[in-house]
């Protein structure tokens, strides 16, 4: 019967027969490429992604780095010697993944806060005034289709390459699409709850504040989780370019060192990151607005 409900164990099997099968597909490919060329790192083993593990949470020595050092290559036969500095690092300073994971998520955080927060502010006064709503809408829409990957170049320019460049681009690509997004959510709240809260001797205020935003609050949560991604997209592509650190810029080092055995896990660690985020403003939303949870059932 289409639409017919599982049982929970039934569901569990089924989620983990899916795991089992891509797991066993890969180890089957793995074993056949290297077959064909046993010293094959696109396609790494077991014990390979194993060593790329070890290697991304290690303090890798100097000689291991996967990058060119030019000004150690210059002064090589020059007679000169490099100073090294010797200040007490800590426990998890210099290891790639912490290093990555600190500098990706922190541009993340800080661009989906602003993009968000504009994009709802914006999307709330739009959806409560049509008369802000006729003079903005265009806008947005217009810079809803703008792809901030392609426009990457004018935030290099205007904004450098520190962390206000990827705060910009992430909330410029995300703040029309909330915008336009809560607009229509706050025209579509029912007019009955809006007048009833005029009717009990609410201001404008008060009505938006204790009435409107906490009915769409749900929509925003799921609003959020949606755009991790395409925030994410904006954020490896910039880091790609001209990042000195970060997921992206580890991504392009080691596929230039044909070291696939760490991207690999590179790519499935930021992938449980966003797993995370979405788990966490999941919980987020049914612990500030249980009420939706009913309703979806």
């Amino acid at each position: 019967m289409v639409g017919k409900k599982i049982s929970k164990r039934t569901a569990f099997i089924c989620s983990s027969l899916s795991v089992l099968l891509l797991i066993s597909a890969y180890t089957v490919m793995a074993h056949m490429q290297h077959r064909k060329n046993p010293n094959d790192r696109t396609v790494p083993t077991w014990k390979q992604l194993g060593a790329g593990v070890r290697y991304l949470i290690e303090k890798p020595a100097v000689e291991q780095s996967d990058e060119a050092d030019l000004l150690a290559a210059a002064l090589a036969d020059s007679g000169m010697e490099i100073e090294v500095e010797t200040e007490k690092e800590g426990f998890l300073e210099n290891r790639i993944l912490w290093e990555a994971s600190k500098a990706t998520l922190g541009r993340l955080f800080s661009g989906l806060a602003v993009g968000m927060v504009l994009g709802v502010l914006a999307g709330v006064l739009m959806g409560c005034f049509l008369k802000v709503d006729a003079a903005v809408a265009p806008l947005m829409f217009f810079f809803s289709r703008i792809i901030p990957t392609a426009a990457m170049p004018i935030f290099f320019k205007l904004a450098g390459i520190d962390l206000k460049m990827y705060v910009a681009m992430i909330a410029f690509g995300s703040m029309p699409i909330v915008t336009l997004s809560v607009s229509q959510y706050v025209q579509s709240y029912p007019d009955e709850l809006r007048f009833k809260a005029y009717t009990l001797g609410a201001s404008h205020a008060e009505v938006i504040t204790t009435a409107i935003i906490p009915g769409v609050l749900p929509k925003i949560f799921d609003l959020a989780i949606l755009m991790i991604g395409p925030a994410l997209v904006y954020l490896i592509a910039a880091e790609q370019i001209v990042a000195g650190e970060g997921f992206g810029y580890r991504i392009r080092v080691l596929t230039k060192a044909t070291r696939f055995e760490a991207v690999y896990p590179l790519i499935v660690v930021l992938t449980l990151y966003a797993g995370v985020i979405t788990c966490t403003l999941k919980l987020l939303q049914r612990k500030l607005c249980p009420w939706y949870q009913l309703e979806g059932r």
